[in-house]
């Protein structure tokens, strides 16, 4: 779940009169294939080409309306075409000449078609045979905003506070299904060793790439500036998007599942500054600190199902062009730290982070 997508603005140019319309589109593209476990990456995922990667591309169409130039309301309306590709490893164990399974110096079962590529503890799993992907795109889940200046923007001219609140609604698909492969392994007899077949198999994609979540958000916003001098401005923000129910829409399986998804809080969180260097053209380069992430419970409500939770903390470069009520931003999080958190019962796992994301997004004042 993105909590932002789109860079903040940059001081009193957030500023606009009663009665103004802005239109912008933004575009997200992230790229997840770094397995982490906690903090620490499961490297070998990678050597033996297992890790899963995610391709996600974000549109998002926003509408703004102020009510007056204290007062702002806006509706996002994101579309999302995402892709994930996974691997199949080949789940056969070695038999001895009685049909049961070979037994390592652990007691653990010998796999026939070993990888060649140890896990992070030691262990072998089956290699990998195969990859495939699976996909979803359209309408994800519309947000309704609105945000109010702290500060007269008459008199605040050299700094001020926004907050914001707002809804997310469920208008995204979230149940979408594709095809995926499956293996069905039928066991060898004395001396005989077992073999497999690959099938095809409709299950809902991952919740990673699902359009929608199926679940109604609350959205926190506050947003803070100051001007040092004419041409530095520092900033602030902080978005959190609560969801107040415990189970997502996205079922977890095939068709006839019982299992879904938690309905899990995001934030983002952002500090820093930008230097005008060139301000005939209007030109802005903005340096930032980012964490952006899921809790492992939630704000509002219970914690329940499955979810995975983590952060990433990023530097984030960007330029900031501002002109005749035209702004076009570019920025690119670079991760520095990553952690795939323990869920609200201390259960750990994996998930797949990007190394960088890149934001881009042009909006016009009308």
């Amino acid at each position: 779940m993105v909590a932002r997508i789109n860079s903040p603005s940059l001081g009193g140019s957030a500023y606009q009169e009663a009665g103004s319309w802005s239109l912008g589109v933004t575009h997200r593209w992230q790229y997840s294939d770094k397995h982490y476990v906690g903090d620490e990456e499961q490297v070998y995922r990678e050597k033996e080409g297992s890790q899963v990667i995610n391709d996600i591309h974000v549109i998002d169409v926003n509408v703004g309306y102020n009510i007056n130039k204290r007062v702002a309301v806006s509706m996002s309306i994101p579309f999302q075409k995402a892709t994930r590709s996974q691997a199949l490893r080949d789940p056969r164990f070695l038999r001895d000449a009685n049909g049961a399974p070979v037994k390592d110096a652990n007691g653990n079962n010998v796999f026939l078609n070993p990888s060649g590529v140890r896990t992070s503890t030691g262990s072998t799993n089956g290699a990998v045979i195969a990859r495939y992907r699976t996909e979803a795109e359209g309408l994800a889940d519309m947000k309704l905003f609105a945000t109010a200046w702290v500060l007269d923007p008459e008199k605040a001219e050299k700094g001020n506070i926004s907050v914001g609140l707002g809804v997310v609604l469920p208008t995204g698909e979230s149940d979408h299904l594709d095809t995926f492969k499956t293996l069905t392994t039928k066991r060898g007899g004395k001396g005989v060793n077992d073999t497999y077949t690959i099938n095809d198999t409709a299950q809902y994609v991952d919740n990673s790439i699902e359009p929608g979540t199926g679940a109604w958000g609350i959205i926190f916003d506050l947003y803070m500036w100051r001007q040092l001098r004419k041409d530095i401005t520092v900033f602030a923000s902080g978005t959190y998007i609560a969801t107040p129910q415990e189970l997502s829409g996205n079922p977890n399986g095939g068709i006839g599942t019982t299992n879904y998804w938690s309905a899990n809080d995001a934030y983002l969180f952002r500090a820093g500054g930008g230097y005008t260097f060139w301000p005939s053209g209007s030109m802005t380069f903005t340096l930032a600190g980012r964490m952006e992430g899921s809790p492992s419970t939630d704000l509002i409500g219970g914690s329940a199902g499955r979810r995975r939770p983590g952060f990433a903390i990023a530097i984030e470069p960007g330029l900031v062009f501002a002109r005749k009520g035209w702004v076009v931003a570019f920025s690119t999080p670079v991760a520095l730290y990553r952690n795939r958190e323990n869920d609200f019962s201390g259960k750990e796992g994996d998930a797949a982070f990007a190394d960088f994301i890149t934001l881009l997004s042009v909006s016009k004042r009308f």
